[in-house]
């Protein structure tokens, strides 16, 4: 029952995490809960601002770099406020925005490893061996001789990529020298009154469907996105803060929505 009940919070956790990816920070204090409005380089982002107002920190952190609260958030988001900071044993106000800081509350409390990943591990990396921590993020995977991972205030280049300003998933290969180590959140905290209900369940099916809301797309289908707005057969919603009509394209999609499609599609072709 316990084990089960520390893989339902790991995959809690994860949902999270994953709902984030594609995040660009920003370049000033503005449209911070937009995936990708206001792109820049000066680290601010919802993630430290929502820490900030929480008090998790010794301090305000927006603005500085975001790799170790991106995940703090995460923990905060699936589990709430008091247990996603015991989870990871952070006190409140102290010093868990650094990455050598977070993974020192794990050390303390022999919960750091050297090996043997799982999924829900927060990985830490570094360029000196271990003394001291550059970047870290949350195991997802383990498979194949190789770590899967999802990071905040990275990139999608190779390699560790610390202050790369983005939420991405990377992988790398599981003796890759620049992993210090692996700090292992006690899930055995998450108990089954934690169980997510309805409501909450719909909260953050709800959250992730918003952050599907916008015109992210692949290049292999601007074509056809294109014709399909052209001709009338996709309108657009509320505008987004660019202007642009928001086509929602890579949201669900509704029966109501496919055949309100399918009719303006019959429309074009003389059949309705």
């Amino acid at each position: 029952m316990v084990m089960m009940m520390t893989q339902a919070a790991v995959e809690r956790l994860l949902a999270v995490a994953r709902a984030e990816i594609g995040y660009i920070e920003k370049a000033s204090n503005s449209q911070l809960d937009d995936k990708t409005a206001n792109p820049g380089n000066n680290n601010y982002t919802k993630y430290a601002r929502d820490l900030d107002a929480l008090g998790v920190y010794n301090g305000k952190k927006n603005g500085y770099a975001w790799c170790d609260m991106f995940v703090d958030w995460c923990c905060i988001q699936a589990f709430g406020l008091d247990k996603g900071m015991t989870v990871t044993f952070q006190p409140m106000g102290a010093y868990g925005a650094g990455c050598t800081n977070s993974a020192s509350y794990y050390k303390q409390r022999g919960h750091f490893f050297t090996s043997n990943p799982l999924p829900g591990d927060q990985i830490f990396f570094s360029e000196n061996g271990g003394k001291t921590m550059c970047h870290t993020g949350l195991v997802e995977k383990v498979a194949a001789g190789r770590v899967y991972t999802i990071e905040g205030n990275t990139s999608s280049s190779p390699g560790v990529v610390a202050n790369g300003g983005m939420v991405r998933s990377k992988s790398y290969p599981i003796n890759y020298a620049k992993i210090a180590g692996y700090g292992r959140p006690d899930y055995e905290l998450i108990g089954d009154d934690d169980e997510m209900d309805a409501a909450t369940f719909e909260k953050y099916m709800n959250e992730y469907r918003q952050n599907l809301r916008d015109n992210d797309s692949s290049a292999y289908s601007e074509q056809a996105r294109q014709w399909a707005v052209e001709s009338g057969l996709i309108a657009g919603g509320d505008a987004l803060p660019n202007g642009q009509p928001n086509y929602m394209w890579e949201d669900l999609l509704t029966r109501e929505q496919l055949v309100t499609v399918l009719f303006r599609f019959a429309q074009l072709m003389g059949k309705a």
